[in-house]
């Protein structure tokens, strides 16, 4: 939790977690996310590639640039 003390709601963010699949959708590498919670872990706001929003919980502050 300390690392998120920089961290705000709102901020946006480079995805530095290895490609992973999320509910059926790849979620590249690299991609820029919103965060939209913090806490343990935080839920950020990704859009894929035909701009639906997907809510994604579970990221740590070291995955993120």
């Amino acid at each position: 939790m300390k690392d998120n003390l920089k961290l705000k709601v709102g901020d946006r963010k480079i995805l530095n977690k290895k490609t992973f699949l999320y509910q059926g959708i790849f979620v590249i590498q690299g991609s820029s996310v919103e965060i939209v919670e913090l806490g343990e872990e935080i839920t950020v706001l990704w859009n894929d590639k035909e701009g639906n929003p997907h809510n994604i919980t579970g990221i740590k502050a070291e995955e993120l640039l």
